[in-house]
């Protein structure tokens, strides 16, 4: 039996869940049997990875906690749009210095289950190595104060309505430039991209250490990982000290796994850098998570017992 499974005490038998479900199961089983996750406020992160699995709202989780029933056996309980949104606000510092404790303890309990990991892991064959890559996000640019009276002057000028226009007018000139979003315009591939930029550094275990944010303008060879050692990166980080250009080609691949993973799971949760951080990092958390629990799935049960 997978370990996970023996942690779920639902209405519903396991083999009938949704993926989405089984997730849920997965991520209760580490968050009750880690050291460093069962430290947190349980309620604030199970309600964030309830918002990223789902893709939804702070208010959405309330409803599913009413209408799914194991979503409500994965929260427990339920509170306010409001207090969950005013509770992630300080939980951010929090979990940030959790999450890499975490994965720490993940490391620590993968040293001894090296035989089921994938071929393609480096683990115990080189020391001290990290892959380094970003990722852009995109969040919506909407359109700006100034440029909708504009329109809308326009239009109440071409149907004469001369008054209402002068009055439009007087608020186009008054107006201030602002959006909703905190983002930023880049270019990538000819394309342009309007929101954020997730930089990620990622062990030979291919677990997520280190995440930085940063504006989608932000240049890649400006990042700080503290971590002693080389970083495998791409042409994008020439002239950062440390670091080796490509070099792993099967390592590489994993980082832009992770990059799929966080396009799956991403929506416009947060309007600004620094709650939208907190959201990667809940995304990583499933991740390693999702990457840990696929190795205990390979492992016998008399050698887990142990």
């Amino acid at each position: 039996m997978k370990p996970w499974i023996q942690y779920y005490n639902g209405t519903v038998p396991y083999e009938y869940l949704s993926s989405w479900h089984k997730t849920l199961v997965k991520m209760n089983y580490m968050l009750v049997t880690s050291e460093v996750l069962s430290r947190l406020d349980d309620f604030v992160l199970r309600a964030l990875i309830v918002m990223v699995v789902w893709r939804c709202s702070y208010r959405n989780v309330r409803s599913f906690y009413m209408t799914d029933v194991v979503v409500r056996w994965f929260l427990g309980e339920c509170k306010s749009k409001s207090e969950i949104h005013r509770r992630a606000k300080g939980f951010r510092e929090v979990f940030k210095e959790a999450f890499k404790e975490h994965v720490k303890e993940l490391e620590g309990k993968l040293s001894a289950l090296t035989d089921y990991l994938p071929s393609s892991a480096l683990y115990g064959k080189v020391w001290k190595l990290w892959a380094v890559d970003s990722f852009i996000i995109e969040v919506p640019f909407g359109k700006r104060n100034r440029e909708t009276l504009k329109k809308k002057f326009e239009l109440e000028l071409r149907q004469g309505k001369l008054r209402d226009a002068a009055d439009r007018l007087y608020q186009f000139m008054k107006c201030k430039i602002r959006r909703r979003f905190k983002g930023q315009f880049t270019k990538k591939r000819n394309r342009s991209y309007f929101g954020f930029k997730v930089f990620i550094a990622i062990s030979p275990t291919m677990l997520i250490h280190e995440i930085q944010v940063e504006l989608a303008n932000f240049p890649d060879n400006e990042v700080d990982f503290f971590l002693s050692g080389y970083k495998v990166v791409d042409r994008g980080f020439v002239g950062k000290s440390s670091t080796w250009l490509i070099g792993f080609p099967s390592f590489r691949r994993h980082v832009e796994f992770f990059g799929t993973f966080l396009k799956n799971y991403w929506r416009p949760y947060a309007v600004d850098r620094e709650m939208t951080e907190l959201f990667v990092y809940v995304i990583a958390l499933i991740y390693n998570s999702s990457m840990y629990t696929s190795v205990l799935s390979r492992v016998p049960e008399t050698q887990l017992a142990h």
